[in-house]
């Protein structure tokens, strides 16, 4: 079915195209094979109006004109054309080094759609780029995007065709559930989280909510908007000021441990007796980030309730948001220890993954203009060059084979030939110029490039005026570039992690060998490594460095602001081909797995299945609980982590969000965890 409605619409198009004068819908009807076989003229109008907004969406545009200019609004009458040139790419040229920034911005995304839409935006702009870097040379420093709220997609649909929105809001500071109206104007990213700005239509007034607060699916209405002229996303994220830390609480640590936190300290007091704690002075802007790490350190770590004395209400206010995770961490685990998942009941559309009508379009308008230029490549070449097996290819060719100009005769379809191992194509000549980006393409490039101008050394004029001329190749030059946006994960970064990024950059950078001193927080535990970095990367709120560990004989990810010291240990060594081959790959943080374990989400946490890639996701529910709702809305992952004390620091970081349902043995320590972490405040101060 798929594969018909493909041709079906290639058939449209192809029609559109080659005829200046254009077809009446009745000539439509008898001219498209698909058509000529609806069961009635309602099923052939609805399949119409259907294929004519995928073609618009995909960037034609199609014209109506009356035939009858007493009768213009009879659409019966009307001629349906797509005029040649209204589509093409506009005159543009990139120079090496936008074309560098461009490869940069379109290996971004970690997400698979987004990806897939910036590098079609990437391929489609090939003819007026100069040149690409080498694919298997990675980049010295690479940008990754991550977007996972599910909100991020419609919203970012929602906001480049200017539609209105509806979804369900939990406003940090009321922690009240509200639905809200929206006419979103952009959407970017700053502090490593996503924001849509816009209208809200019923404070009457301008409004920036946060994606990972969207508690519900969004919805994008029918209903259209203009945004405000000179609006810039850029502009409103700058508006958001990180609140420098200016207060301090004290922590009770136990001596060895919650290293992170002790990182984090200005000041330090060692136990003064066998048996007490170290005492930690923390800085901190705000309480609920302050109260995530400490959560996180579980058993190790309290908040005293006095403290040093000096602020007891602050000191109190802290307690209390920690105590708080904590006690929704120990009912979310208590709530669905022993709940059974059924694996079958899935969370996730079967569908999700499958390739729509107009993606496979897009595959295939793409294959015509590779091989117009390329006439005589390899299957295998052009195979790989779009990310599909020869026999997908194979698929594609026989589909543009049986597509063509209205009467379908031999010599007016697409001939398309590849018996000798090189693909041929001919007779599609209408459908073989560059085109326009769409403005999703676009968009997904833009925010590319918007992210590099945040990296040190990344706000250059290359990505300055490559973010015009993509913005320009999609036809709305200045509202799309200034709709979507990013600004620096941190105002100014701290002194020791500026430093250590400088040295490990200039490592990378000169093929240095280093030596660094790490914290690895699932096992508490200070580690040295003698290293060879390849890259520095980042991924939304944290740098990172690959490199080649020598310990481990592998390819590793480390964060930077856990390395404690780094110093230059000498000339990198030769690289073997495992490491060659494990530098090419693309940087994802983590490392690898050891335990697998199901973890029981709700809406608030679902991203955390698609960041750590479960294998395998389903619905689970409580038992005597709600089937709808909120209350009910869990989702069961299976998920592949390092070091079961990650899975616990995961459980109590965002308490009362998330619960661990298998195995037993992992439930059982999470348990553990939890609760002695919360017990800890029972008996804090005798310490």
């Amino acid at each position: 079915m798929a594969a018909r409605s493909t041709e079906r619409l290639l058939n449209l198009l192809i029609a559109l195209v080659s005829r200046e004068r254009g077809y009446t819908r009745a000539e439509l009807r008898e001219a498209v094979p698909s058509y000529a076989e609806s069961a009635s003229d309602e099923a052939f109008e609805r399949m119409f109006e259907r294929d004519k907004a995928e073609l618009r969406d995909l960037g034609y545009p199609i014209e109506e004109v009356s035939e009858d200019p007493l009768f213009p609004d009879d659409t019966h009458g009307h001629r349906y054309r797509i005029p040649r040139g209204s589509f093409t790419l506009p005159p543009l040229q990139f120079t090496a080094e936008e074309s560098a920034v461009l490869a940069l911005a379109a290996n971004a995304w970690t997400d698979a759609s987004l990806g897939e839409l910036a590098r079609r935006a990437l391929r489609k702009l090939e003819p007026a780029i100069g040149g690409l870097p080498d694919e298997d040379a990675p980049p010295l420093l690479q940008p990754t995007l991550t977007a996972h709220e599910p909100s991020f997609e419609p919203l970012l649909s929602a906001v480049v065709r200017h539609r209105e929105v509806r979804f369900d809001y939990l406003a940090r500071s009321t922690d009240q559930l509200t639905t809200r109206r929206l006419r979103p104007w952009g959407i970017g990213s700053r502090y490593g989280n996503w924001y849509v700005v816009g209208w809200d239509l019923d404070r009457k007034d301008s409004r920036t909510f946060r994606l990972s607060r969207i508690m519900s699916d969004v919805t994008v209405t029918r209903k259209e908007f203009d945004p405000p002229e000179g609006f810039s996303m850029n502009e409103a994220l700058s508006h958001m000021v990180s609140h420098a830390p200016a207060r301090t609480v004290e922590v009770l640590a136990r001596p060895g441990h919650a290293l992170m936190l002790r990182r984090m300290a200005s000041r330090q007091q060692p136990a003064a007796v066998a048996g007490a704690w170290d005492r930690l002075h923390i800085p901190f802007a705000e309480t609920e980030i302050l109260a995530e790490e400490i959560a996180a350190a579980g058993p190790g770590v309290v908040v005293p309730e006095g403290g040093d004395g000096t602020a007891p209400t602050m000191q109190a206010e802290v307690r209390a948001a920690v105590v708080r995770r904590l006690g929704s961490a120990a009912a979310a685990v208590a709530a669905f220890h022993g709940v059974p998942v059924d694996w079958t009941v899935k969370s996730r559309k079967g569908t999700r993954n499958k390739l729509s009508t107009a993606d496979h379009l897009s595959r295939l308008l793409e294959i015509v203009r590779w091989v117009y230029a390329h006439q005589g490549a390899e299957l295998e070449e052009t195979a790989r060059r779009f990310g599909i097996t020869d026999q997908e290819l194979i698929a594609d060719l026989n589909t543009l084979f049986v597509c063509g100009k209205p009467g379908h005769m031999p010599d007016q379809l697409i001939d398309a030939s590849w018996d000798d191992g090189h693909v041929y194509l001919s007779n599609a000549d209408e459908l073989s110029d560059p085109v326009r980006l769409t403005q999703p393409e676009a968009s997904a490039l833009l925010v590319g490039l918007q992210t590099l101008r945040t990296v040190p050394g990344g706000d250059s004029e290359a990505v300055a005026s490559a973010i015009a001329k993509v913005a320009g190749a999609a036809g709305d030059a200045g509202v799309l570039a200034n709709a979507v946006g990013a600004r620096p994960i941190t105002d100014t970064p701290a002194p020791a992690l500026a430093d250590v990024m400088a040295t490990v950059r200039r490592a990378v950078e000169e093929r240095r060998r280093i030596r660094i001193r790490y914290v690895v927080p699932s096992r508490d535990e200070l580690t040295e490594r003698v290293v060879d970095p390849v890259q520095v990367f980042s991924s939304n709120t944290h740098w990172y460095v690959r490199a080649w560990c020598l310990t481990s004989e592998g390819m590793r990810n480390f964060r930077l602001d856990r390395i404690s010291s780094v110093e230059d240990a000498g000339p990198a060594g030769e690289r073997p081909a495992a490491q060659e081959a494990a530098a090419a790959s693309r940087p994802a943080p983590g490392t690898p797995d050891t335990v697998e374990v199901v973890l029981v989400t709700d809406r608030r946490s679902r991203w955390i299945a698609d960041q750590y890639h479960a294998t395998r996701t389903a619905v689970v529910r409580l038992p005597g609980g709600p089937r709808t709702g909120p209350a009910a809305d869990h989702e069961a992952a299976l998920i592949g982590f390092q070091t079961v004390e990650a899975v616990c620091a995961l459980v109590t970081r965002y308490g009362g969000q998330l619960a661990v349902a298998g195995p037993d043995d992992v439930v059982a320590q999470v348990e553990l965890w939890v609760n002695s972490a919360l017990g800890a405040y029972e008996t804090s101060e005798q310490r």
